[in-house]
């Protein structure tokens, strides 16, 4: 990184009240690791996708390609939405609010952002908002669809 681009990002950084300017260049720099990370993974597999008509010969071994390729599709669809966040979570530390809940307005931590750099509530909010999810099964929402089951089957 450049002088100049350094001062820049020094001056941004600034901005921010909950974190210290080496904090939130660990962060970043965490941040972008798990985003190269990501996407090399996923050129990886895009190569090791090909599949050769023996496999498919035998009706077990087709079951078992079909479950291992749910999976995979499965395990790539997360990283895609980690991914995302990982985008969210960016731009959040050049917006100079990075480390501040987005529930309460308090600070997150810096603990806590090392161990779930993605992380935009603090640990009381997100303890109460779990507290709460557990209380209510049916107004609990589901991790992959992000929707209630009420919304699901469309009770009300």
């Amino acid at each position: 990184m450049s002088q100049k681009t350094r001062q820049e990002e020094s001056a941004l950084f600034k901005k921010n009240k909950f974190l210290k300017i080496t904090q939130l260049r660990a962060l970043k720099d965490k941040l972008l690791s798990e985003k190269e990370r990501i996407l090399n993974k996923e050129l990886n597999e895009q190569e090791m996708r090909t599949l050769d008509k023996n496999e498919l010969s035998d009706p077990i071994d087709e079951a078992n390609i079909n479950i291992q390729a749910s999976q995979d599709i499965r395990f790539r669809n997360r990283e895609n939405i980690y991914l995302k966040k990982i985008e969210k979570t960016l731009a959040r530390i050049y917006d100079s609010n990075y480390g501040e809940c987005n529930e309460c307005g308090c600070e997150v931590g810096f603990e806590r952002l090392i161990a779930r750099p993605t992380a935009d509530v603090c640990i009381t909010c997100k303890e109460e908002s779990e507290l709460a999810e557990r209380s209510n099964f049916f107004l609990k929402k589901s991790k992959s669809l992000g929707k209630t089951l009420q919304e699901i089957t469309g009770r009300r």
